[in-house]
């Protein structure tokens, strides 16, 4: 793979939101769709008299196992009713006996890798994203180490955060040789006392969305106050509610989960699940009754894995619920393929093939359209569901304007979808910027969490200064680009780049058309200031990186697309804001679980 240096950097292209995803089929995985790197990217060069001081990034955790015993747990308790009087309630006992081993096979390959816990997928993600920063800043480094400036990372608390940072290290020292390793900020709050000891625990900016914190803590003051304003919204919104209850009981759910199930159930067992007087109900309880006994998955240590014990409040009251469990599944299989081996080999993708592949999307739509309305962009003319992440864009401000004196050339930050899917929204990153006037669907909305936050999704922003002063004898504001996709896009339309064409914005002119106080006056960059240079060439990884299925961006633009809606009219996102100063270069990343597939050994996991 080519080493790209400072002086060729992310050149604009024409980059659908689906593209930006990195999607490569129509497997219809949702927010848990495995990163797919680019192929090939193309970057702008850094404009005359400007170098490289700084970049900064935020990144969800990567691809991971099931966050705790549930739905595998519930569909071994269906299982072992349909299994009863010689397989009666499976449509053959063939099928039964195969599905009952894929289901023990997934549980058996979560309870070995930590429930919760970064997969070996997510571990080369983050590794792979680490060491394509540092080889597209490479310049900016290497001067980091001749002026002695360190690099600060940061983690949300929570145990597959801090172990993809880890991973994301581990990739960029190796790929460094080690040049900063030890160049590190002291953390205030480490994350953990063993291998997280190097990342700040910072739940106001990369877990904002709960008063808990990842270790037990509750926050306090206006972080809590923040959160519980949005858990509030979320809870009681009359619309969220109504929307959500639309996609619940619309007619393509019913149908798709009696398809679904019918490929593995008999129409007789099917029937007689439900909540009407001698129907079932399975809970996630060692025996599936209401008060049994608590239920961990075989094989599990609880005081290790305390995610291996079941939520007895969890049920299957539905065929529905049975087929988002079984939804659920499937999708998270495509996260631990180097789990899925020996003796724990699982076939979830067999249920979602051929006729049976709509099955996945109409799933899919509803898994969306929770995230939508809960975490994004959301129904139109509110703006909580997505100002809760005003906090981290104010950090990104505040990280460029205190580079200097905190002595940083990089931050790099570990959270989760609960905080990629509302910065994109905030940002107006594309497919994140369309409000809904009626009831979301994939076919009058772009929003799709497969392309807004995939596994390891990540935003990052390049910092380019200028040293001396303007002719008011002020400093150069500096200038910012952003990633997205590790592709270079410009921000969204109501900033201004400094140039016709470009993806360099002045860090002034988006602490206000960011903050919604529209463009500034002297957002262009004058003769004297220095123009920018034409973008620069392509870099295209060795064919031996290349991510099957990765797409290409499809040409060149000055701004992020806008959405519009087909059917309905599109609402552009209300504006929301706090003051904020210089010139920025945001780069969004989103990184392949498919590349470097053998390039480096694994950090060690610690248990939740």
């Amino acid at each position: 793979m080519l080493a790209l240096t400072s002086a060729v950097v992310a050149a604009a292209m024409l980059a659908t939101p689906a593209a930006l995803a990195g999607e490569g089929t129509d497997r219809y995985y949702s927010s848990k769709q495995p990163y797919v790197a680019p192929a090939s990217t193309s970057y702008s060069a850094i404009p005359n008299r400007y170098h490289l001081a700084y970049t900064e990034s935020v990144a969800r955790h990567g691809s991971r196992g099931l966050s705790s015993y549930k739905y595998d747990a519930l569909l071994a308790l269906m299982a072992q009713s349909a299994a009863e009087n010689n397989y009666a309630g499976f449509v053959s006992p063939e099928v039964g006996k195969e599905f009952i081993n894929n289901v023990n096979a997934i549980t058996a390959a979560n309870v070995g890798n930590g429930y919760g816990m970064l997969s070996g997928q997510g571990a080369i993600q983050h590794q792979g994203i680490g060491e394509r920063i540092y080889q597209r800043d490479a310049d900016l480094f290497a001067n980091a180490a001749k002026q002695g400036l360190r690099v600060s990372y940061q983690s949300s608390g929570e145990p597959r955060a801090t172990e993809s940072g880890e991973n994301f290290k581990l990739g960029f020292d190796q790929a460094s040789n080690g040049l900063l390793a030890n160049a590190v900020v002291a953390p205030n709050n480490p994350a953990d006392n063993n291998s997280g000891k190097n990342f700040d625990k910072n739940t106001t900016t990369l877990y904002f969305h709960k008063t808990d914190n990842p270790d037990g803590t509750q926050k306090t003051g206006e972080a809590k106050e923040r959160a519980e304003r949005y858990q509030q919204f979320v809870a009681n919104d009359g619309g969220i509610a109504e929307a959500e209850e639309n996609v619940t009981n619309d007619p393509s759910m019913t149908t798709a989960s009696h398809n679904l199930l019918s490929q593995i159930f008999t129409d007789d067992f099917l029937a007689s699940i439900g909540k009407e007087e001698g129907q079932r109900i399975w809970y996630n309880t060692a025996d599936g009754t209401k008060k049994g006994a608590a239920n961990c998955a075989a094989g599990a240590d609880p005081a290790k894995d305390a995610n291996a014990c079941g939520d007895a409040k969890k049920k299957i009251a539905s065929e529905q619920d049975a087929a988002m469990d079984l939804y659920n599944l499937y999708i998270i299989a495509a996260d631990m393929e180097q789990e899925n081996t020996g003796s724990h080999t699982f076939n979830f993708d067999q249920y979602f093939q051929g006729q049976h592949a709509q099955e996945a999307k109409t799933f899919a739509w509803s898994l969306d359209a929770e995230d939508f309305y809960e975490k994004g962009p959301g129904r139109a003319g509110q703006d909580e569901t997505y100002r809760i992440a005003q906090p981290l864009l104010d950090d990104f401000f505040n990280a460029i304007d205190t580079r200097e004196r905190a002595g940083t050339a990089a931050t790099f930050r570990f959270a989760h979808a609960e905080t990629i899917i509302p910065f994109a929204a905030l940002l107006k990153l594309p497919g994140s910027q369309q409000q809904a006037s009626e009831l979301y669907t994939y076919e009058n909305n772009p929003w799709r969490g497969e392309s807004v936050t995939p596994m390891a999704a990540n935003v990052q922003w390049d910092v380019v200064v200028r040293d001396g002063t303007d002719v008011s004898g002020q400093p150069y504001q500096p200038l910012v680009r952003m990633l997205y996709n590790e592709k270079e896009i410009g921000f969204n339309d109501s900033c201004t780049p400094i140039a016709d064409g470009s993806t360099w914005y002045k860090e002034s002119e988006l602490k206000s058309c960011l903050n919604g106080k529209g463009t500034t006056v002297d957002a262009r960059l004058t003769d004297e200031e220095g123009q920018p240079e034409t973008p620069g060439h392509e870099s295209t990884p060795d064919d031996s990186q290349k991510a099957p299925g990765a797409n290409d961006a499809n040409g060149q633009r000055k701004h992020p697309v806008k959405s519009s809606a087909n059917g309905g009219d599109a609402v552009k996102l209300a504006k929301t804001g706090s003051n904020v100063t210089p010139a920025i270069v945001a780069t969004v990343v989103m990184v392949s679980s498919a590349i470097f597939g053998g390039s480096y050994a694994r950090r060690s996991r610690r248990k939740a």
